[in-house]
């Protein structure tokens, strides 16, 4: 009985190790016929007889041939793709096909030369012929309406022309500008008369001094010597130049100096008194009477100051 389990045991074990595919028919020994239908660009490998011993299939599924076939021509197809791309020049080539020709620098050249002299060597051309323009004529002063174009005649050649430096003396009947003078040099104010002021550089000395008078258009200050100086109004000198103590005597400078600037403003001829516009004369116009001595005067002098000028001394 033992014998008989033995040996079917055995028969059992054999069928278990023989090939369950060995009754089948292989895919390999069926005829196929070629057609244009079953054709491929890429060869397929057929699956062949997993050959692995029972227990190396019983662990892990066999390896799939196609798969492997179909990654290996993606592969392919990716490198040939990668060869067809076109290659970057080297940075040499590129910056030599950038480069101008040697004609198109030399027409640059050309180009940018005289601009360039044009800019540079015009201004300083210009610069130079301007500084060395001579002058042609001598510059005027500004032109004045008026009587004797006075703006002229004060600065260039009027009784006041000289100027002076702070301090100098003058002699009696001089007059000049001092321009640089401070007005705390100046001394006191003691008179006015219309815009004119009179200092006096040492006011209750008797003795002779320096006196200055403001107002002139110019801005400086005139200075006279003197021991006593006195403002005189234009009715004043007419009352006495039109009056009996002076009717069919010569006429001064002042005199003369006077009749013209009444004319200008009052419209009437020579000796006859300026009338209704009096007032109007008075505020520009003013003498100025300068004494050798306080007491006991053996000279005198007399300004004219007329619209900020001294049209005359006498």
């Amino acid at each position: 009985m033992a014998r008989w389990i033995l040996c079917g045991f055995l028969v059992g074990f054999a069928a278990g190790c023989s090939d369950p595919l060995s009754q089948m028919t292989r895919l390999a020994d069926v005829e196929l016929q070629d057609t244009t239908e079953t054709a491929s660009a890429v060869a397929l490998p057929s699956a062949g007889e997993d050959n692995r011993p029972l227990f190396e299939r019983l662990l892990g599924p066999p390896e799939d041939p196609v798969a492997d076939a179909v990654a290996e021509a993606v592969q392919s197809l990716e490198a040939e793709a990668t060869l067809a791309e076109p290659k970057p020049k080297p940075k040499q080539e590129q910056d030599a096909s950038k480069r101008p020709s040697l004609l198109g620098l030399l027409t640059q050249k050309a180009k940018e030369v005289p601009r360039q002299e044009a800019d540079t060597t015009a201004p300083e051309t210009a610069l130079v012929e301007a500084s060395f323009a001579p002058e042609t004529q001598a510059r005027e002063p500004r032109k004045r309406g008026g009587l004797f174009s006075r703006k002229q005649a004060t600065v260039l050649t009027g009784p006041d022309a000289k100027e002076i430096a702070p301090g100098t003396a003058l002699a009696f009947g001089e007059i000049a500008r001092v321009c640089a003078l401070p007005k705390a040099a100046m001394g006191r104010e003691v008179e006015r008369a219309g815009t004119y002021k009179l200092y006096d550089s040492a006011a209750g000395s008797k003795t002779a001094r320096a006196f200055y008078i403001t107002g002139f258009e110019d801005g400086c200050p005139r200075q006279v010597t003197g021991a006593m100086a006195l403002f005189g109004s234009a009715s004043s000198h007419e009352a006495m130049r039109y009056g009996a103590p002076f009717e069919g005597k010569p006429y001064s400078d002042t005199d003369k100096a006077y009749e013209v600037a009444k004319k200008e403003i009052c419209g009437v001829s020579k000796g006859k008194p300026c009338g209704a516009k009096l007032a109007a004369l008075e505020k520009t116009t003013v003498f100025l009477t300068i004494y050798d001595q306080f007491v006991d005067a053996r000279s005198w002098h007399n300004v004219l100051l007329h619209e900020g000028a001294v049209l005359a001394m006498q």
